[in-house]
């Protein structure tokens, strides 16, 4: 557990060039969660950085753990500098390293309890060579990073694929909006920020505060002109980018963002194309990223209907690719080629169903738990079952939502609950929107909504229906509607709709005349 600086990085590769596996915590969770990482991954060995000792040190001390405090020496720099010489001295060959774990990264445990999904270097080197190839990393990027690092998002688009760059990293101990405002228009040139990686939450608190900084239209050009001539990449994912978010980011910025799809137990899977910008799809997250194989099944016999597959990218690194000498073609675009394969092909092109996904940086199993030939994670022939339904359309992925959670089975239609929570937060009233399948006897599952309102602001749920009734289906409607303060979510931004519905769910039941 150290902050989000080079505390994390020093103890991470210390950790791995000391043969070990890393575990990497956050002052986020609660004391309980802490201890059940500690335990579930049979961990050693604690450490943490001075900050969180009080934190930390109650926990080691119930579970009988050795706890290791890390200090920050005043003349670091210094030293390390003073013994580069000895770097190439220390750690494993890299055939030893290709063998063995690297990290785990425990999963939200919105429908279980948290597992550790088992990270390989070998996985790790795959996604930084799919990055690097797909999103066209290199040592001249400046990256803003205030991603929580116990979270693959974090860990290794801002984090792990930078450094391989070469890229410098600018951390902040946490997502602040008027202090990445202030880091995307700083005027010091050797701190000028080229990248940035964000969930969708982050632009909309950006969003919330340009409006209240930037009113004056000389100023809110010079944000535009600014951010629109330095951001070489802005990307945002995690959760659903809502199509007002994404416009209205253009706007302001002139960048049209980047939305990509991934998870813990498999990194980056689909990103919308680096280059040209114009073919960025709003509420699409593209194609396969380079050595990944993503395939659209029936929902129930998991049948393949359509399967799309990338080509490997080049796994050396060299000078040229990172931009340090004269000969890197800078306008090379680095999107790969897809294989398409219609296993039954449709009379209009498009195909939905459960998103399966195959690769050398999709991971085999989760730490701790015993292996399981009749797996729900994996079909037989190996794809991992994301739990996601997605369509395939146009060239292009999408993701509906959760198999479970986000698809709504209402009155013999199934309802997308991303689709109309991304029309409920279109309306002017609401700051935040989740939408919940409800039990009903009549319907076998009801759309219903819980929403925040903004300031000053009200809404009645016939007032929503007309507005949100422009883009959707009689059927799509919300039934039923409660307006909150705040609504929960996880450490990444994503609404905890499991908890929503634990918390909201008898409120929201359509009563009976």
């Amino acid at each position: 557990m150290c902050s989000n600086d080079a505390s994390h990085v020093v103890v991470q590769w210390a950790i791995w060039m000391t043969g070990n596996i890393a575990v990497p915590l956050t002052p986020l969770h609660p004391a309980d969660m802490i201890k059940y990482f500690i335990m579930d991954s049979g961990s050693s060995l604690i450490i943490c950085s001075e900050q969180f000792e009080k934190v930390i040190q109650p926990v080691a001390k119930e579970l009988s753990k050795p706890l290791l405090i890390t200090t920050q020496a005043k003349d670091q720099e210094k030293d390390v500098q003073n013994k580069t010489d000895l770097l190439s001295d220390v750690g494993h060959s890299n055939k030893w390293y290709g063998g063995t774990e690297a990290m785990l990264i425990y999963t939200s445990g919105t429908t279980s309890k948290p597992k550790g999904v088992v990270w390989t270097h070998s996985m790790l080197s795959a996604q930084i060579a799919a990055l690097h190839a797909a999103w066209r990393y290199c040592a001249a990027d400046v990256v803003l990073h205030t991603l929580p690092l116990h979270h693959i998002h974090g860990q290794l688009n801002s984090l792990n694929a930078s450094l391989a760059a070469g890229a410098r990293i600018r951390m902040l101990p946490s997502f602040v909006s008027h202090a990445v405002w202030s880091r995307l228009l700083g005027a010091d040139k050797e701190d000028r920020v080229s990248v940035f990686h964000g969930v969708p939450a982050m632009y909309a608190r950006l969003l919330a505060d340009y409006d209240n900084m930037f009113q004056d239209p000389k100023t809110a050009e010079y944000v535009r002109t600014t951010l629109s001539s330095r951001m070489r990449l802005m990307c945002a994912g995690s959760a659903p980018l809502p199509e007002t978010l994404f416009k209205k980011w253009e706007e302001i910025s002139g960048i049209r963002l980047l939305e990509r799809y991934g998870m813990s137990e498999v990194g980056m899977a689909l990103s919308n194309p680096y280059r040209p910008a114009e073919a960025r799809t709003v509420s699409c997250v593209g194609l396969p990223l380079p050595a990944v194989a993503a395939r659209v099944a029936a929902v129930g016999t998991l049948r393949p209907l359509v399967s799309v597959e990338a080509d490997a990218p080049d796994m050396q690194i060299s000078l040229e690719k990172l931009g340090l000498t004269s000969t890197k073609d800078l306008e090379e675009d680095g999107q790969q080629n897809s294989k398409v394969t219609e296993h039954e092909p449709s009379d209009d092109g498009s195909y939905e169903g459960e998103l399966l996904l195959k690769g050398p940086a999709v991971f085999t199993r989760y730490w701790n738990r015993a292996p399981n030939l009749n797996s729900p994670d994996f079909t037989p022939d190996g794809w991992f079952r994301t739990g996601d339904t997605a369509s395939f359309s146009d060239g292009k992925f999408k993701i509906l939502g959760r198999t479970s959670v986000d698809i709504i089975k209402s009155g013999g239609y199934k309802v997308s609950a991303l689709q109309v929570e991304s029309a409920l937060l279109e309306h002017p009233s609401i700051q935040d929107a989740a939408v919940l399948g409800i039990e009903d006897d009549s319907y076998g599952e009801i759309v219903a909504s819980v929403v925040v309102l903004k300031e000053n602001t009200k809404l009645t749920l016939r007032e929503l229906n007309d507005e949100a009734g422009k883009k959707l289906a009689p059927y799509q409607l919300p039934k039923t509607m409660l307006v909150v303060d705040v609504m929960p979510r996880n450490a990444m931004g994503k609404l905890d709709k499991k908890l929503i519905k634990k918390q909201f769910g008898d409120k929201l039941v359509l009563k009976k005349a």
